[in-house]
């Protein structure tokens, strides 16, 4: 009932792991090495666009990686399974065409360090694929500079029904549009595009503010919305010179 009445609210939004989906398939070419960072149980979690299974029979290998051992063996579509930290990935320069991150730069304490981990990883020419929350929505502001940590890890528990052990601090210190597109600079990567959208709530989360967020999202100028949207979709590669 709730999700038909938040499409009618909103019938140009998109739920933000549909858009990645579509982002992977403009990322993932044939044939490639992938690395998934804070890989957990899937690739991604839409019903739209190119499944996990279609992504994943692309690639040539895909690398989990994630710092919880349960977490990344939990996930059935990977051929490789590392626990590590992003900030020191354990692989040799140059050692993947394509890395990718659902969800998790909200996660990074160092994200400049994580930034320039990735690039020296990637192939020449090869790719950083990410979707994340957008700091500048109001909602995720809020969370960020208002609520303390503590607090915050309850509120997901509640909001999104996440289990304890799938709850991890955030710090939202690469979650702006000109945020990534610094930290893309000042790891030597270039943006191929870091895009501004508005993802249809979660629907686990209690009904009234789902729908108090759908008619604040309606309400929003078109124009404020590309900045205000409640995520962030993009793509970075290393230059190939």
């Amino acid at each position: 009932m709730y999700d038909q009445i938040v499409r009618q609210l909103l019938p140009a939004v998109e739920f933000h792991q549909n858009r990645y989906a579509r982002e992977l398939d403009t990322a993932v070419f044939p044939g490639c090495h992938w690395l998934d960072i804070g890989a957990g149980a899937r690739i991604h979690g839409g019903w739209l666009g190119p499944s996990q299974e279609e992504l994943v029979a692309r690639a040539r290998f895909v690398c989990g990686c994630d710092f919880v051992a349960d977490h990344v063996a939990a996930n059935p579509h990977l051929t490789a399974r590392v626990v590590a930290d992003a900030r020191c990935l354990p692989f040799h320069d140059n050692s993947f065409g394509l890395v990718t991150a659902n969800m998790v730069l909200e996660h990074l304490s160092e994200p400049v360090s994580v930034f320039a981990e990735v690039r020296r990883v990637l192939k020449p020419g090869g790719r950083f694929a990410f979707v994340t929350p957008n700091r500048r929505h109001p909602a995720v502001w809020t969370l960020s500079v208002l609520i303390p940590p503590a607090l915050r890890s309850l509120l997901a528990r509640w909001i999104e029904g996440r289990a304890p052990e799938h709850v991890f601090r955030t710090y939202y210190g690469a979650n702006t549009r000109d945020e990534i597109r610094s930290l893309a600079v000042a790891s030597g990567l270039q943006a191929k595009h870091v895009t501004v959208f508005s993802s249809y709530p979660v629907l686990r989360r209690p009904w009234p503010l789902t729908l108090l967020e759908a008619m604040w999202m309606r309400c929003l100028p078109r124009q404020l919305s590309r900045e205000f949207g409640s995520n962030l979709v993009g793509t970075l590669e290393k230059p190939s010179g």
